[in-house]
């Protein structure tokens, strides 16, 4: 039973989702990144925002996903297999 209300929320959530108009660009920062990006020397509107205004926030999540699999890495540890060193040990005891 309980596995069917799981799943019927599920769906529903997603019918929800779905059901959402998505196509509307809502905010201020679209209309002055479409009309001033000549204004930066930048070839292409694309790279104007990845490179100019959006700099600053990439840096962010790159340095928040480096932070983050770097604390993976010493939390979880650097383990090594132990069957290498069962075998390096029979070579020295033989």
């Amino acid at each position: 039973m309980k596995r069917v209300a799981g799943i019927l929320i599920v769906l529903s959530l997603a019918i929800i989702f779905l059901q959402l108009d998505y196509s509307k660009v809502e905010g201020g920062s679209y209309e002055y990144y479409i009309s001033h990006w000549q204004d930066v020397n930048i070839p292409n509107l694309v790279t104007a925002i990845l490179a100019d205004w959006r700099a600053y926030d990439s840096l962010g999540e790159a340095t928040l996903l480096f932070t983050a699999v770097t604390g993976f890495y010493l939390l979880l540890g650097v383990r090594k297999n132990e069957d290498e060193h069962s075998c390096a040990d029979n070579h020295k005891a033989g």
